[in-house]
């Protein structure tokens, strides 16, 4: 997000907003860039340039959050939940502590304040959400949750137990895609083909593009690579479950996930699931779980960060590095694995 000027300073290497970078923020909305802008000229009138350059680093982190992980949405027909979302990840995803937490709320409400006072001729429903938010307690910050396969193992089994085969199909599709949850509502079964593989047969690939990002009929599309063995045994399980739903409430589409009425799962039906699943876990589950997973996962099973970036199609090699949450530890069990598996085949060869 660019400043009043062309001259403003770029946001700090960190990310804190590592994920923020100039290719990025040229691909933010325009109509956002427009109100960002207006509201930071005005700004700088009255504010010290280091209060515009902190504001100007909140607005890049925050519209690339909403470039990455909410369909570029336009500010002034966003949700509560969004913002909701937004600040989780803050807490979640970049260890935020309260003062850090405070700064870039006031931003946002700041901006929310000036789009209601000028442009409520152009935007008269728009309203400040961020009074909805509520702000840190001070000295309050969330842990990131790690989950390591075992626990994800435990919490399937736990599913099963009470019958909940829905969630234990939305548990595995999360495990072997790395999805998240705008795309786990848009897939459907005609894009499941178990003859449909890649890598070897490790992968399904799905039939046809799943859009990722963009709202309407614009947008990114691509295709989808699961990890065979860990959905395909939930979903056959699943099947004949939803296809009962779906006739008894005389309901024809062909999402996966469906409600209890039969209609398709939407993204709060989703979340709704997913909100239960930290009683039977030690820690908390939110929304980017399960990418954090897919990627330590196989990182940690000895997949190259190249094949890693290429499965999900991700512009750039470094959100392999956002998302995986292998330690020291973890990496350097993995290098002794490999050259245990080299000696062994070198023992072989000689034998």
């Amino acid at each position: 997000m660019k400043g009043s000027d062309n001259n403003m300073p770029k946001p700090r290497e960190t990310f804190k907003n590592k994920i923020t970078s100039d290719e990025i923020t040229a691909k933010f909305n325009p109509e956002n860039q427009k109100l960002v802008n207006k509201y930071l000229k005005n700004l700088a009138t009255k504010r010290s340039p280091q209060t515009v350059k902190g504001y100007t680093s909140d607005f890049n982190i925050f519209f690339t959050w909403n470039y990455l992980y909410n369909d570029n949405a336009l500010f002034t027909e966003m949700k509560k939940l969004d913002m909701q979302d937004f600040f989780d990840f803050g807490i979640t995803e970049l260890g935020w502590k309260s003062n850090r937490y405070a700064r870039c709320h006031s931003a946002l409400s700041e901006l929310s304040k000036f789009i209601e006072k000028f442009y409520d001729d152009e935007y008269p429903n728009f309203r400040n959400l961020l009074k909805f938010v509520d702000k840190l307690p001070k000295e309050n910050s969330r842990e990131k949750s790690v989950f390591k396969k075992e626990e994800l193992d435990h919490l399937m089994d736990e599913l099963g137990k009470i019958g909940k085969v829905n969630e234990q199909c939305l548990l595995a599709l999360i495990m072997a895609s790395g999805a998240r949850v705008s795309e786990l509502v848009r897939f459907t079964t005609d894009m499941i083909d178990y003859d449909n593989t890649a890598f070897d047969g490790i992968f399904l690939e799905t039939t046809s593009k799943l859009k990722v990002k963009g709202r309407g009929v614009d947008g990114k599309y691509i295709e989808r690579y699961i990890i065979k063995d860990l959905f395909v045994p939930y979903y056959e399980k699943y099947l004949p479950i939803r296809k009962e739903i779906m006739e008894k409430n005389g309901k024809d589409h062909n999402f996966i996930f469906v409600k209890k009425n039969g209609d398709p799962a939407v993204t709060e039906t989703i979340r709704s699931w997913m909100e239960k699943w930290d009683k039977y876990l030690d820690k908390h589950w939110y929304p980017h779980s399960g990418r954090h997973f897919w990627t330590s996962y196989l990182s940690s099973i000895g997949l190259e960060k190249e094949l890693i970036q290429e499965l999900q199609s991700w512009s750039s090699s470094e959100l392999v590095d956002v998302y995986n949450d292998n330690t020291a530890k973890d990496k350097k069990w993995k290098s002794l694995g490999k050259l245990k598996d080299a000696l062994a085949q070198e023992t072989k060869e000689t034998e």
